[in-house]
């Protein structure tokens, strides 16, 4: 049985549990259930924003949307 973490009470829909279960299985060759999928993927989604959270996409006030010219 896999552990269960603390999440932020957000659930994926079933059907992106769907294919991260083909995706999963096509990559390890390991089939999920049900419960093994969402957890996973809720781990996944938790990680990716732990690394790309919001302050990362934000410009700093002196960013130049012009292209430098080579010279």
């Amino acid at each position: 049985m896999p552990r269960k973490i603390k999440s932020n009470n957000f659930m994926l829909p079933k059907k992106a549990i769907e294919e991260f279960k083909k995706i999963y299985k096509k990559s390890y060759g390991v089939e999920l259930s049900d419960d093994e999928a969402t957890d996973k993927a809720n781990r996944l989604v938790n990680l990716y924003k732990a690394v790309y959270a919001d302050e990362i996409w934000i410009l700093p006030p002196n960013f130049e949307k012009k292209p430098k010219t080579e010279i």
